[in-house]
């Protein structure tokens, strides 16, 4: 699809390689400025310089989304230099976390429970709550939260990972009517395994029993989902063709669903 974000300044948090490259760069060709975010300097400055010659500014907020102050203070920094933001697409994170090993709940260390709130929960509620008082002030804002798919259907391997993401689900439509009266949206996508993604890398790496279960996934798949898939959503949540959608949560995971 094609949108006019003219004059909009998009940070996406966890935007220098995947999902978050895809978005950022979406956003981009349809005429935001953009705030990339990440831990990778030196592959958002090739990102940076594929954003200018769209002819957009980007700049770069090095920050762990695992930290608070850490992510608030790229905000206010992107802001100082950009002047304000209008969309926060709050995804990245699960990958960086080398320490979880995506299994099946009997082989979960219950150690590492938190470890997983952390990854796919509490990273993305920081983001929300980092931005939260410059858009309300503004009265205006779209926020985009990208999660799994495992938070609508029940996936082997994914209790704890899905878990998260069925807390994103609801944290969205309950902020959904909570952010109306200051008129900021929120919607969620949630995604399948993508292939050539460093999510699914990820997996593949550390976790072998999801990526047994994402290999019959896939077999199963009717229609392919590539990270430009997901970035089309996100450009449709972040542009003023959704402005009457809030508090939705779209799966664009290909046709693929497990049975409940």
């Amino acid at each position: 699809m094609k949108a006019d974000l003219t004059g909009k300044v998009a940070f996406i948090t966890g935007s220098t390689s995947g999902i978050g490259k895809a978005i950022a760069l979406e956003l981009a060709k349809n005429g935001a400025d953009i705030a990339l975010n990440g831990r990778n300097q030196a592959a958002a400055l090739k990102i940076a310089n594929e954003i200018e010659k769209f002819g957009r500014k980007a700049i770069f907020e090095k920050a762990d989304i695992n930290n608070y102050n850490e992510i608030k203070q790229a905000f206010n920094n992107a802001i100082a230099k950009l002047g304000k933001i209008d969309i926060l697409v709050a995804s990245g994170g699960v990958s960086g976390a080398a320490d979880i090993t995506i299994d099946f709940f009997e082989r979960t260390d219950p150690a590492s429970y938190m470890e997983y709130v952390k990854a796919n929960l509490t990273c993305r509620l920081y983001s929300v709550r980092a931005i939260l008082d410059h858009m309300i002030e503004r009265r205006s804002g779209k926020i985009i939260i990208i999660t799994t798919d495992a938070g609508r259907w029940p996936t082997p391997a994914e209790s704890l990972s899905g878990a998260t993401a069925a807390g994103l689900v609801i944290a969205t439509k309950v902020l959904a009517m909570e952010l109306a009266r200051s008129q900021i949206r929120i919607n969620t996508l949630c995604l399948p395994p993508i292939k050539d993604t460093p999510g699914f890398e990820h997996v593949v790496q550390y976790s072998p029993s999801l990526a047994y279960v994402f290999d019959k996934a896939f077999a199963k798949q009717p229609f392919p989902v590539t990270a430009e898939d997901i970035a089309a959503a996100a450009l449709f949540f972040a542009s003023d063709d959704s402005n009457a959608i809030t508090g939705q949560i779209l799966s664009i995971n290909g046709g693929l669903c497990f049975p409940g």
